[in-house]
């Protein structure tokens, strides 16, 4: 043992993590023949054979998975140390990367932002704002805010809460269409709906009885935002997510309809890619974007 590098052991702990020496490669900043030779000189110091290596890709051998259960923690274990005492030694400063929904980041973010600045000034932040999917590590993010499922399992995730969507509309468009009232007739009305999803399934609260409907949509988009400002000008029923709407129900500009009717109510979350070694001032951030986080979709 007081032969081995632990930077040997690291460096096989992320690529296994990564899943191609490729992706290692860019997580590490190394070149792709050092994580070979990395890997090629560890298992050379233990007599074993870690990886089965094809052209372009590997699979773990037995005695390699064990390993590598065993060399994440304590990889993770000195990280965390490391880590600790960086937080009773260091300043929290540096820039953030965040991605997010374009609805999310507009809306919600810069209160956040504003308030954690102001707890830790030396930190700055640059901002991906979009309704695409964001590579996390291709771009180099720290944090993101995500909506729906999570397909990738690489990623350490901080559960936010819920997102889901409601019937609204102006009071002037309900005073025309009365119709409204009856759940039977709801499509008949005109409609703003999302670009690509021309039936619009919802559930009763209480008994989560399915009910679904193909509206005569009058404007589509793919941006939740534009649904909701072409509802405020009485264009048409918008099925959006509350959180976009709230103060405008509130102020009564728009009515929640049908309000024992919801939407699928999503999962929103912030994620961090597993790969990356969690900075001071991203744990800073993530623990206190949280709570302010939870008590808008709680």
């Amino acid at each position: 043992m007081e032969q081995f590098d632990l930077n040997q052991i690291r460096n096989y702990v992320r690529l296994v993590q990564a899943g191609s020496f490729t992706k290692a490669a860019e997580i590490l900043k190394q070149p792709k023949s050092r994580v070979s030779r990395h890997l090629a000189a560890l298992e050379k110091e233990l007599g074993l054979q870690l990886v089965y290596r094809t052209t372009r890709q590997f699979q773990l051998t037995e005695v390699g998975r064990v390993f590598y259960e065993r060399a994440r923690g304590l990889v993770e274990g000195l990280e965390a140390l490391s880590s600790e005492v960086v937080e009773n030694t260091s300043e929290v400063s540096g820039l953030i990367k965040i991605t997010a929904a374009d609805d999310v980041g507009v809306r919600q973010l810069p209160a956040v932002l504003d308030e954690f600045s102001k707890l830790y000034p030396q930190v700055r932040f640059e901002l991906l704002l979009s309704q695409s999917y964001v590579d996390l590590v291709k771009e180099s993010v720290d944090v993101a805010i995500r909506i729906g499922a999570l397909k990738d399992s690489s990623l350490r995730v901080r559960r936010i809460g819920t997102v889901k969507s409601i019937f609204v509309a102006t009071p002037g468009l309900l005073e025309r269409y009365r119709q409204w009232e009856d759940l039977n007739s709801l499509e008949s009305l005109p409609f703003i709906g999302m670009t690509s999803y021309p039936k619009i399934e919802f559930w009763r609260s209480g008994d989560s009885k399915k009910f679904s409907i193909r509206p005569k949509m009058a404007f589509m988009a793919n941006n939740p935002s534009f649904q909701v400002q072409m509802a405020l000008l009485g264009k048409g029923v918008a099925f959006v997510p509350e959180f976009l709407c709230q103060e405008h129900i509130q102020s009564g500009r728009l009515v929640h309809i049908h309000k024992n009717m919801r939407g699928n109510e999503v999962p929103i979350s912030l994620v961090m890619p597993e790969q990356k070694e969690v900075s001071l001032k991203v744990k800073k951030f993530t623990e206190f974007a949280s709570k302010k986080l939870k008590d808008l979709y709680s």
